[in-house]
């Protein structure tokens, strides 16, 4: 533990290059890709090293996510972490140690930040122990879902959409997707002070404090059952499920070649034929 510790006190935060920060992603996190809206990108070094990058910025609907937490706040108001990552190599709560000194330097830097906000991946059997480490607040969790191949590669909903123009449960199971669902769990720091903190909390529909989730609040529900089943049938496991991929198709999906094409559109186009 002194050894950590003295590890830890070598922690130095920076701004780096977003290139460098999705670099790092690409290489080290099971995500591997960046979200589109950071705006601030943080690197941990010791001496000269990277160790780790934190990427802040918005989710997909930035102004609907605040206000649904806080609905006095905006945009400006607010950070939300898009990707944590360090190396496996750094001690056990690295991560949360990395995750004060980014607290601390746009609390210093940017002083229009009233609070963080951040999702722990229960999909992926992370209940949050590295924001449980910092104090933030719990509030809550939502379900989720993807869906997963016969080689357990993470299909994200919205991919299966773009691809194929269509994801009813018909569909997804002749093309051998099975759904999955499980929790995403949301977390907060303010970085303001006592009044504010207050009156956003009584004004926030969430209940936040600190009777965290641990692994055991992780649950999935697998979907069974072929195409011509006509009712679906699930089974509920609290071990953790192995997943590959992130998400995205990794390769051309010869699965849904025969898909590429929305319903929709190859309707118009035999009409125009």
């Amino acid at each position: 533990m002194a050894v950590d510790a003295e590890r830890f006190l070598k922690y130095r935060v920076e701004p780096v290059p977003r290139s460098l920060m999705a670099a790092f992603v690409a290489a080290h996190h099971y995500a591997v890709r960046v979200p589109p809206h950071c705006l601030l990108s943080l690197g941990c070094f010791v001496g000269s090293d990277l160790v780790g990058v934190a990427s802040w910025g918005y989710g997909v609907r930035p102004r609907h996510t605040i206000q649904r937490l806080f609905p006095s706040l905006t945009t400006g108001d607010y950070y939300e972490l898009n990707r944590l990552c360090m190396l496996d190599s750094e001690p056990r709560n690295g991560e949360s140690h990395f995750l004060r000194l980014c607290r601390e330097y746009i609390r210093q830097r940017e002083p229009g930040r009233v609070v963080l906000f951040s999702w722990a991946d229960g999909m992926r059997g992370k209940p949050g122990y590295v924001y449980q480490a910092d104090n933030w607040l719990y509030g809550g969790f939502i379900r989720t879902e993807f869906y997963v191949t016969a080689e357990n590669e993470v299909v994200h909903p919205r991919q299966v959409i773009t691809r194929c123009g269509r994801r009813d449960r018909a569909f997804t199971r002749s093309v051998g997707l099975r759904r999955v669902r499980g929790r995403q769990f949301r977390y907060c720091h303010f970085l303001c002070g006592h009044g504010l903190r207050k009156r956003l909390l009584r004004e926030s529909p969430f209940r936040w404090g600190q009777d965290y989730p641990k692994k055991g609040d992780c649950i999935w529900t697998f979907e069974h059952g072929g195409e011509t089943r006509a009712a679906e049938v699930s089974r509920e496991t609290r071990e953790p499920p192995r997943f590959e991929g992130s998400g995205q198709f990794r390769d051309a999906a010869p699965l849904f070649t025969d898909f590429a094409t929305p319903p929709s559109v190859a309707a118009r186009k035999g009409d125009a034929e």
